[in-house]
């Protein structure tokens, strides 16, 4: 072999059956080494492209030619047809890259790669014939408690660290070489995508709350942390990130959200969450007109309940309600306590005569409760108040007035009874 030029590029074809064509690399020589030959054009060159179509063929390269490389000398295997578990498996050994034989603008860019050292560039991730310095950074990355991740420019990951594999359940060999689609659930995978895609485009960090599943099978919370490096042009080239696992903190801030919003007995929506939910309604009633109707409830004789069989049976009488009322509500029906025994519905496109027929049905189910313990028992029963919202109401407290004057009337008819007020009454 006669040494060839320093932006040479030697090619060696061991392919048995050979489908896709000769790339039309720039500098791209095809040779054809005897084994035992000393390749001194490989001093000359900048790598071999090595065309393989099995894992046979790969071996052969392996076993025959790659020892007649100097050392450190780069080699690009390029597969023809392309196959990811090939493709990981030689990404795991000490290829300087690998990629499918028809991919010629992959291979540009694995050239311009391996030129920036003749150029003085550092690079932002060691070069493949660099391996002591390779295995220190890979020990390094390692020995860190959050996952690392590295991935070139078309999403492909090209490092991680031991943390990574530990989080995804997934072992090295697996990840290097695949993409976020190779190894994620296709709607977390879209999450992924669209975000690198984003930050490639408009370079410097990112970061972004999303779901990972775990090795365990589990979905986590996660925070990504990323950041784009560039290449000799300054031209986006990659992105290198870290996960920092929230899981326990959103659980508690969903757990905060929920104590928040709700009563801590029945759980039903508390007082503050009923006006933020009903002030809505009451705003697009104002804008539309759409019928509104609200209904005040109190359980009879609740005090004496707690006086008579204890707090705790009083409890359960409160529970036993809320379950009752919820069986005949609506998922639109804003259900709020509003303190004691006291508790509202908000009923949303509905006409008081409609929502009179609701809060008959309701007062049927509560006389059918009945809470007992060695003290006695006591069949449970309601008063409610009903109307209507109306086009002249400024707020939901006009309604509320109207509906507290309505539940008087009930108790004061005898209790266990709807009292409505219709419009004009």
């Amino acid at each position: 072999m006669n040494p060839q030029k320093p932006d040479r590029l030697l090619f060696l074809d061991l392919r048995k059956t050979r489908s896709a064509p000769l790339p039309k690399l720039a500098g791209l020589e095809p040779v054809n080494p005897k084994p035992g030959d000393d390749c001194q054009a490989a001093f000359a060159a900048l790598a071999v492209f090595v065309a393989v179509d099995s894992l046979s063929t790969y071996q052969d390269w392996r076993q025959r030619f790659h020892p007649m490389c100097p050392s450190g000398f780069p080699h690009v295997v390029l597969l023809d047809p392309y196959n990811h578990e090939l493709a990981c498996r030689i990404l795991g050994d000490d290829a300087a890259d690998c990629c499918a034989m028809d991919d010629l603008r992959r291979m540009e860019l694995i050239v311009s790669r391996l030129q920036r050292p003749q150029e003085g560039i550092t690079k932002p991730w060691p070069p493949s014939n660099d391996l002591p310095l390779s295995l220190r950074l890979q020990t390094t990355l390692d020995i860190l408690p959050s996952p690392i991740f590295i991935k070139d420019r078309d999403g492909r990951y090209i490092a991680c660290n031991q943390a990574f594999e530990n989080y995804l359940g997934l072992p090295r060999s697996r990840l290097i070489g695949s993409t976020v689609h190779d190894i994620s659930p296709p709607d977390l995978a879209a999450v992924y995508h669209k975000a690198d895609l984003d930050l490639m485009a408009a370079g410097g960090d990112q970061r972004y709350e999303a779901n990972v599943r775990n090795a365990d099978g589990s979905v986590r919370d996660v925070i990504f942390y990323k950041s784009v490096f560039l290449n000799s042009a300054g031209e986006p080239d990659g992105i290198s990130g870290t996960m920092l696992d929230i899981t326990e903190r959103k659980t508690l801030e969903r757990q905060l959200e929920i104590a928040a919003a709700t009563d801590f007995l029945t759980g039903v929506n508390n007082l503050r969450t009923f006006y933020e939910l009903a002030g809505q309604e009451f705003r697009r009633f104002s804008r539309s007109g759409t019928d509104l109707s609200l209904l005040v409830i109190d359980l009879d004789y609740f005090k004496e309940i707690n006086d008579r069989l204890g707090h705790a049976a009083g409890d359960a009488a409160l529970r036993k309600f809320v379950a009752a009322v919820q069986a005949n509500l609506r998922d639109q029906d804003i259900f709020a306590r509003a303190g004691g025994d006291e508790f509202r519905i908000l009923l949303p496109a509905t006409l008081p005569s409609g929502a009179a027929l609701v809060a008959e049905r309701i007062r049927a189910a509560v006389n059918k409760i009945t809470v007992s313990n060695p003290k006695g028992s006591a069949t449970l029963s309601i008063s409610a108040g009903l109307c209507a919202c109306l086009p002249g109401d400024e707020s939901l407290d006009d309604v509320t007035r109207r509906a507290d004057a309505a539940l008087y009337k009930a108790k004061a008819a005898g209790r266990n009874c709807v009292h409505p007020v219709f419009p004009g009454a």
